[in-house]
């Protein structure tokens, strides 16, 4: 959580997330990044690969909910900014469409993006 900040925790799918509107971070409560991100995207599906632009890491990769309801889960996220989840991992999303930036081609290609 972030310990500079005052933010309230959202719970989706059980999992307890903050996202500090000020210092830019999401974290997860009892669950690291990639734990906290799997829960609560678990029925999402990839897109694809998107350009990097404008985005904090050098591999992009889109996913969208499989079905309308579960939108509500990305909500849990101020859109249309970066919250980095950790050194290596970000997100964000425009209220259809997840994006995860990360450091790792190995990511982008095993999830055959």
């Amino acid at each position: 959580m972030c310990r500079t900040h005052d933010a309230t925790p959202v719970i989706r799918n059980g999992v307890a997330i903050v996202a500090c509107r000020q210092c830019g971070m999401v974290t997860f409560r009892n669950r690291d990044s990639f734990g906290g991100i799997a829960a609560l995207f678990a029925d999402y599906r990839m897109v694809g690969r998107v350009e990097a632009i404008g985005a904090p890491a050098g591999e992009v990769v889109a996913f969208r909910p499989a079905k309308s309801s579960d939108r509500s889960t990305m909500d849990a996220i101020p859109p249309h900014r970066w919250f980095r989840a950790n050194q290596h991992l970000w997100m964000c999303h425009d209220g259809s469409v997840l994006l995860l930036a990360h450091h790792f081609p190995l990511v982008s290609r095993m999830l055959g993006a």
